[in-house]
C-alpha cells in the first residue's frame, strides 16, 4: 500500500513537472523618427492638406496633427510636403534621425 502511495506522489509530481513551459518575453522598440503636425491656415482645413513623403501620399494633415499623432518614418533624409491640391504649401528635405519626435509648423 506504502509503495502505491508513494507510486502515485511520484507521478502526480512528473506530470507537474511537464505541465511547466518555460516562456520567454520579447520587447520591440521602434526608434524612428515621428514627425507631427501644428496646422496654422485660417482658410483650408487640415482634412483637406496631405501629407507627402519622399512623393509617397501619407494621409491628411489632420491624422498626424500635433500632440496625438505622427508619421513614421525611417531614419535619414527626407522631403517632406504638405499639399492642398497641386499646391504645395509646406516642403522641408531634412534629415531626420533615430527616436526624435518633429514638431512641424505649417503656416499661411
Amino acid at each position: 500500500m506504502k509503495k502505491a502511495l508513494l507510486f502515485a506522489a511520484s507521478l502526480s509530481l512528473l506530470t507537474t513537472a511537464c505541465a511547466y513551459q518555460p516562456h520567454q518575453e520579447t520587447q520591440v522598440v521602434d526608434d524612428r523618427p515621428q514627425i507631427s503636425f501644428v496646422w496654422q491656415y485660417d482658410t483650408i482645413d487640415a482634412e483637406q492638406a496631405e501629407v507627402y513623403v519622399d512623393g509617397q501620399r501619407f494621409g491628411t494633415v489632420a491624422e498626424f496633427a500635433y500632440p496625438a499623432n505622427s508619421v513614421p518614418v525611417l531614419i535619414g533624409e527626407h522631403v517632406i510636403e504638405v499639399r492642398h491640391g497641386n499646391t504645395v504649401l509646406y516642403s522641408k528635405r531634412d534629415y531626420f534621425g533615430e527616436s526624435i519626435s518633429y514638431k512641424l509648423e505649417v503656416s499661411e
